[in-house]
């Protein structure tokens, strides 16, 4: 007995040690997780300033903080690269030796210089010789540097040059399929030149087929409606014969789901129109037959019925329940709550997109949180906001501290949106749709500094889970079938449904993770909010009005949302009980909603 009561106690030493050993371990490793992503950040940092610098024509401020840069981190191409413009020549040396300037090899074609460290002259003829050669971003920077020196300076000459700059670059990211980099890129051109019909021609077009794309599965008349234009006006344009016919097929698609086979009879009919594709025929005539011999439905037993009649089941096969009949005078019982809305809206008079907060009190005004700005997204811990750029040299998405009013960027692409923090507060995940296919997909990337992201897979509206690394996002399975919501983990793994109809849309966490609020229009045949328990499935719907209700939000305490709609002829911030009740409008926007489609809310203490 005394030999196996000493075994026993070593096996529990050993196991105690190693224990404290794995602890021990885990702490060091996490402690230099923690010190990379600081000194990540504070790299970020450092070149942000230094690009303001830069914009606020401070070359010598902007050269120390790339020198801090590479204290930082040696190899860093971006300092590297700055050091190198605000020089003069291209820099190859170690850290120590980048304060002696070295001459250009190639006198042909100067090296680009945006600083006012050169003289006047100098920076127009870099202009010249990289306009002549055709590197047409790289001009328009010496040519912006060379008006805002003296706007007086050979300006007939530069204004040519930029304008024709400005179409050449548009016209390239069009045909790389960075189409809104090209939109941004001809209203630039046409604010030189506004009655330059072939431009303008060529931006509404553009902006048209961005315009549809951006409502693929979430509005189908919406989409069919801007690509039937499209087409009228430049049949060849693109892809858009396929994607009107495609169009046709998804909301014939729709319909049938809905049992409404007339209507989809009708749209089958009008993409055969466009181009006839296998099984098209066969589809048209079966919804034809049964749009002649189907019985008008009826909901007897009270469940939730579409336009047509059809109860309309959730991801369980069971009905969904209906609204309550809502009644929009009565007050919302207990008051609206507290905090804050975030939201975005343009301005009416210059389309400058600002993001608001808007106090939960209908008296007060909102105010304006940060310029340039749409989709916020604030952390946690309310120390930084993350938003969709829309500064013309900042596209992509980004971030702002409201404590000190830095603005940094993570992303580059200006088709990146719909941003969403982890718990941790040290990873977004976003969609975009900046690969050639235009195709939405989900990415996940580090929120301190320039990151392209990591690949998740296709996908749209990601939303990080409040508590758990579990994001909810509207997409299909691997075969492109099964659409609705479903969740993942943030490696792109454990994809599992969460509802079946694929117009499901804009999808956001309860507070304790319960529950996923989100807008469809699918399954009623106007939009309006539903409510999917995680853990059953079961779905009711929260709002019933023949207006536009959409873009939920829930509160931080998680009683009440907030939703726009224009259910009084303008759009409004509007807010319910999260267990049911009436609505009640709190306020108008702070501006034009644009695509309200694109808009984002978020209700913060």
């Amino acid at each position: 007995m005394p030999r196996i009561f000493w075994v026993m106690v070593s096996v529990s030493t050993l196991l105690a040690v190693a224990i404290i050993l794995f602890l021990v371990l885990r702490g060091i490793q996490d402690g230099r997780i923690q010190s990379v992503a600081q000194r990540r950040q504070q790299i970020a940092i450092l070149l942000q300033q230094a690009v303001d610098l830069r914009s606020d024509n401070n070359p010598r401020e902007a050269l120390i903080r790339y020198q801090e840069v590479l204290k930082l981190d040696g190899e860093n191409d971006e300092a590297i690269a700055g050091i190198g413009e605000l020089l003069d020549a291209p820099l190859t040396a170690a850290p120590e030796a980048v304060v002696t300037p070295t001459p250009t090899p190639t006198p042909e074609l100067p090296a680009p210089t945006a600083t006012s460290l050169n003289s006047l002259e100098g920076v127009w003829a870099d202009a010249r010789a990289l306009y002549n050669a055709g590197r047409w971003a790289d001009a328009i920077a010496r040519l912006l540097q060379v008006r805002a020196t003296d706007q007086g300076f050979e300006s007939a000459q530069v204004e040519e040059m930029l304008y024709t700059a400005y179409v050449s670059l548009g016209t390239e990211k069009s045909n790389s399929g960075s189409l809104e980099e090209a939109v941004n890129l001809f209203d630039k051109a046409l604010a030189l030149r506004p009655d330059a019909v072939e431009t303008r021609t060529l931006r509404d077009v553009t902006a048209e087929y961005v315009d549809a794309l951006t409502y693929l599965y979430a509005d189908w008349p919406k989409v069919i409606e801007l690509l039937e234009d499209l087409y009228q006006r430049n049949p060849n344009y693109r892809d858009v014969r396929q994607r009107l016919q495609d169009a046709h097929v998804e909301y014939a698609d729709s319909l049938s789901r809905q049992n409404d086979w007339c209507a989809a009879t009708q749209e089958y009919a009008a993409a055969i129109a466009v181009q006839n594709g296998p099984g098209l025929a066969d589809k048209q005539s079966q919804a034809q037959l049964l749009c002649d011999t189907a019985p008008t439905p009826s909901a007897e037993d009270g469940t939730a019925v579409t336009q047509t009649g059809t109860p309309q089941p959730d991801v369980t096969g069971t009905p969904v329940a209906p609204a309550a009949p809502a009644a929009p005078a009565a007050p919302v019982t207990g008051g609206l709550g507290v905090g804050r809305i975030l939201y975005s809206a343009q301005d009416l008079v210059n389309g400058q997109e600002r993001v608001f907060a808007q106090p939960v009190t209908a008296s007060v005004k909102p105010v304006v949180v940060v310029e340039d700005a749409a989709q916020p997204d604030l952390r946690s811990d309310g120390q930084r906001l993350v938003f969709r750029s829309t500064r013309g040299d900042q596209r992509g998405l980004g971030s702002f501290d409201p404590a000190t009013g830095l603005r940094l960027r993570f992303t580059n692409f200006a088709e990146d949106s719909l941003s969403s923090w982890n718990p941790d507060g040290n990873r977004i995940a976003f969609a975009s749709n900046r690969e050639g296919d235009r195709r939405w997909r989900i990415y996940a990337a580090w929120a301190d500094g320039n990151d392209s992201g990591t690949e998740l897979g296709f996908g749209q509206e990601p939303e990080w889970h409040p508590s758990a690394d579990l994001i909810v996002y509207r997409g299909c399975d691997n075969q492109g079938n099964g659409c609705g919501l479903w969740t993942m983990n943030s490696g792109g793994g454990d994809r599992l449904p969460l509802t079946s109809v694929p117009g499901d849309a804009h999808p956001v966490w309860s507070p304790d993770g319960r529950f996923v609020v989100f807008m469809s229009q699918e399954r009623d045949g106007n939009w309006e909010l539903y409510r999917v328990e995680v853990e059953s499935g079961a779905i009711i719907r929260l709002t019933n009005s023949p207006a536009i209700d959409g873009i939920p939000a829930v509160s931080p305490d998680g009683s009440r949302i907030v939703f726009l709609s224009n259910r009084d002829g303008a759009w409004k911030l509007w807010i319910k009980p999260f267990a049911g009740g009436a609505e009640q409008p709190l306020a108008g926007l702070g501006g034009d909603v644009g695509n309200w489609m694109e808009q984002k809310l978020q209700w913060v203490r």
